[in-house]
């Protein structure tokens, strides 16, 4: 529903883009039974984004989004403060571990996946680059949101219903936070993809300001407690606080 703001066609045309993200491929009939909108309308939006460059049609002559998407993707990254710095942790990390290690910001209230190095052990899964999780589900999420301002950390919590998922009530998850700013660091559990955990650190300046988290993800078989206890947080949080120096004094 579109209010005295936004502009119906303009909705109509990220609405487009968003199921074409959602199908990867799709016909303007599927498009149109999807989006209850006329296959008029549906056929004007597909060959303006043509014309501009923004989708492509395939053999079978449906839509996917080009890789344009892509180029403005890489270029919002790009102007990340602090891209260049942290995109050499990750590979230090990466080597280091040999698994896989993750840059995570906060944007709208929820984890973005902004960076990722791979380790020579490193998993495969469906997490992507882009991708937007809630921030309570992730080892880095966790350690992002107990480290924003309280203001800021209380608005993204009263967007969640509680209990989560996993049974934290409202109680629980400001425990579990106030216990990561404490240590310095966040433990996955599962919630985001099961069999797969993780350690995260948060990445700020010495005024506060938060970059997102660094993490480093793996099978739990092989991140158990023993290895992320006494390897990886001295590991992610000395790289968290290397980052945090230069980040202060750069």
């Amino acid at each position: 529903m579109t209010d005295d703001n936004t502009v119906h066609s303009d909705e109509r045309v990220l609405d487009i883009i968003e199921a074409l993200k959602e199908h990867t491929t799709a016909g303007v009939t599927e498009l149109a039974e999807t989006l209850d909108m006329p296959k008029s309308t549906v056929h004007v939006h597909l060959s303006t984004l043509k014309d501009r460059g923004y989708v492509v049609q395939n053999d079978a002559q449906e839509y996917q989004l080009s890789l344009q998407f892509l180029d403005i993707g890489m270029m919002v990254r790009e102007t990340q403060q602090i891209s260049d710095e942290v995109l050499t942790k990750l590979d230090e990390l990466a080597d280091r571990t040999e698994e896989k290690v993750w840059w995570t910001v906060e944007e709208n209230g929820m984890a973005v996946f902004l960076a990722e190095s791979v380790g020579r052990h490193g998993i495969q899964t469906n997490a992507r680059i882009g991708q937007h999780v809630d921030l309570y589900r992730l080892a880095a999420g966790k350690a992002i949101l107990a480290t924003l301002p309280e203001q800021r950390r209380t608005e993204i919590m009263d967007g969640y219903d509680f209990p989560l998922a996993n049974g934290q009530t409202r109680s629980d998850l400001e425990e579990e936070l106030a216990e990561i700013r404490e240590r310095g660091v966040a433990y996955g559990s599962e919630q985001f993809l099961q069999g797969v955990t993780g350690v995260g650190a948060p990445l700020k300046d010495n005024s506060g300001n938060v970059y997102g988290a660094i993490s480093i993800s793996g099978p739990v078989n092989r991140l158990d407690g023993e290895r992320i206890e006494n390897e990886l947080t001295d590991l992610v949080r000395g790289i968290s606080g290397e980052l945090q120096v230069n980040l202060s004094y750069r």
